[in-house]
């Protein structure tokens, strides 16, 4: 192996391992919202502010707060898996000599492909998570 190799496996190996740390490790999304529930209490977390409200005439509003941050949480994890998918594909754009499919596919075109998926996948997931933000924040103030 030289150099630009383990170079390309070191950057993966940071840039994946930081993400599935704060995703799962310290159960970060994008909307930055958790919650926790005892008995009819609910408690609303946005990073470091939390607060307390009783759900018991609420629970509808309640419930459809659950359900957004499950898509939420949800997309966030299909996008860990999109990244750890498209990551090796994106570093091998800076090393043309290790390039997959070389014989087949002239640089060009690979940097072509590969940047529009990254770019076509980035939109469709940012509009997803400005969508569930909204919805959370709509229900995060019917309830307080």
């Amino acid at each position: 192996m030289d150099k630009k190799t383990i170079g390309i496996i070191a950057i993966y190996t940071v840039i994946m391992a930081s993400l599935l740390f704060v995703t799962f490790g310290l159960n970060w999304n994008p909307s930055g919202y958790d919650y926790t529930i005892d008995g009819t209490t609910l408690t609303i977390e946005k990073g470091a502010e939390a607060d307390t409200v009783n759900i018991e005439n609420n629970q509808a509003d309640a419930v459809l707060f659950y359900y957004e941050l499950s898509k939420e949480r949800q997309q966030w994890t299909v996008d860990v898996t999109v990244i750890g998918l498209l990551l090796p594909f994106i570093l091998l754009l800076f090393v043309p000599e290790r390039q997959p499919f070389k014989k087949a596919l002239p640089h060009n075109w690979y940097r072509l492909i590969i940047i529009s998926i990254a770019l076509l996948y980035t939109a469709y997931s940012v509009t997803q998570h400005i969508e569930y933000i909204g919805q959370i924040q709509e229900y995060v103030d019917q309830l307080l």
